[in-house]
């Protein structure tokens, strides 16, 4: 073969592998949302064989500047091959998971979402509309104990409400809120195992209780200390619910009808796939809770403003899972 004809054939080689390694060597967040719509399961035979061709140019004594054009990409892709993988620090790939991943993994698959906000917000509203237009129906889904209970908590005549918690309160009540509602997310989540059936279960449960107690309260006269309460996490924290729910039906899915796999596969991938759901629902109930114990218990700021700002809360959550991740084309984050 001529250097001509040889030359011909590894440009084409050379080419390709060069645009790899630009990608590979890039830093920054959009350096690694490009990489990660490459494919890059043949680089290491890519590079074998660049390492082929510049022992046969080196023994044929072809032209040097093909020698050192190869060399040189021969040296990169060995710096790539055998780097040690650099992260950008833990920060910056938690921000990668929320911000990208995590609404973008709501996206691909919107048919476990939309049924897990069926079970929950749809039973929430019928059980809702139901109490406030018959408040006897209460008593099926509460107890008079847990009626009491709550209204002693919301009682518009209680004075709780306008002494201010001092900042040990704050911080012990956000352990209890991240404590609870992590509890009853991941209780969501891990019902899915029970062929999805828990997690209906689990959703429609928790529909009928919070849509209860809000009726409830509602019907006896305490919506004016209830409803400013909640409204600014009620986004985050029931948003959090309906995506575990939808993170579990996606497991209990997989498990009833796995396709072309086994079971045992189908939920082990499954598994992997709602990773960044659960981190998001997560971050959401952290987030949640801060705002519940620091925010939501600030009586003196007037309802007016806790409402305007629950409004902008639940805005800025729709623009995040709305629109997170549309920076670049969906991947598998299954892929290797």
């Amino acid at each position: 073969m001529s250097q001509e004809q040889f030359d011909a054939r590894v440009r084409r080689e050379m080419k390709q592998l060069d645009a790899h390694l630009t990608a590979l060597e890039a830093t920054g967040t959009e350096a690694r949302l490009a990489r990660e719509n490459l494919d890059f399961s043949g680089f290491p035979a890519d590079y074998r064989r660049l390492c082929q061709r510049l022992a046969i140019a080196r023994h044929r004594r072809y032209s040097p500047a093909l020698v050192g054009q190869l060399n040189q990409l021969v040296v990169r892709g060995h710096a790539q091959l055998y780097r040690r993988e650099r992260d950008d620090g833990m920060l910056d790939k938690a921000a990668m998971m929320l911000v990208h991943r995590f609404p973008r993994s709501l996206r691909e698959r919107s048919g476990p979402l939309a049924l897990s906000c069926l079970l929950f917000f749809g039973v929430a509203l019928v059980t809702f509309v139901a109490i406030l237009i018959n408040p006897e129906l209460v008593h099926t889904i509460l107890s008079p104990l847990e009626l009491a209970s709550m209204e002693s908590m919301y009682d518009p005549s209680s004075t709780h409400f306008l002494r201010p918690r001092d900042a040990d309160s704050d911080f012990a009540m956000f352990g209890y809120y991240i404590r609870n509602n992590v509890g009853i997310a991941l209780r969501t989540f891990g019902s899915g195992l029970a062929l999805g059936v828990g997690t209906m279960y689990v959703l429609i449960y928790n529909g009928l209780v919070l849509a209860a107690v809000a009726a409830h309260l509602t019907n006896v006269g305490s919506a004016v200390t209830f409803w400013p309460f909640v409204v600014g996490h009620a986004a985050l924290e029931l948003g959090a619910i309906a995506i575990a729910g939808a993170a579990g039906l996606r497991v209990g899915l997989a498990i009833v009808s796995p396709g072309n796999r086994t079971r045992t596969l189908a939920m082990r991938e499954e598994a992997a796939a709602v990773v960044p759901m659960i981190a998001g629902f997560v971050a959401m109930l952290v987030l949640a809770a801060c705002v519940e114990a620091f925010w939501s218990s600030q009586h003196h700021l007037g309802d007016t403003v806790r409402y305007i700002a629950g409004a902008f809360f639940a805005a800025v959550v729709a623009l995040w899972l709305g629109g997170g991740g549309r920076t670049s084309a969906p991947v598998d984050d299954n892929a290797a």
